[in-house]
């Protein structure tokens, strides 16, 4: 069975320098394993920076009341596919289904 992961924009910060330029997006990122949606659902949550260093006439610069959720999206998406959290949330899921043995056990004392 396959994990997906969801991502949801919840916050944009921009520069506080009249540009609206956003630096910073936070999202929340939820990871289900389809094979069992109800036992294997991860959520976490990232940060991922955004270079303003081109400010206003950087190519493709979009106004902040144009932007869209998909704008936003493509920004982070190769950061987003680097991301530790999906890395950490794809293993969480998979030591579910299938615990680890574990290195040590406890025993029952032998008198």
């Amino acid at each position: 069975m396959a994990i997906t992961h969801n991502v949801d924009i919840l916050k944009l910060t921009v520069l506080n320098d009249g540009t609206d330029l956003v630096s910073e997006i936070d999202v929340e990122i939820t990871s289900v394993d389809d094979s069992d949606p109800s036992n294997l659902t991860r959520t976490s949550y990232d940060s991922f920076e955004i270079d303003t260093s081109g400010g206003t006439s950087a190519a493709g610069f979009i106004p902040y009341n144009s932007l869209s959720e998909n704008d936003i999206q493509n920004w982070i998406s190769t950061k987003l596919a680097a991301s530790r959290m999906i890395t950490n949330a794809e293993k969480w899921i998979n030591n579910k289904k299938n615990p680890p043995t574990p290195t040590r056990v406890s025993k029952a004392l032998p008198w």
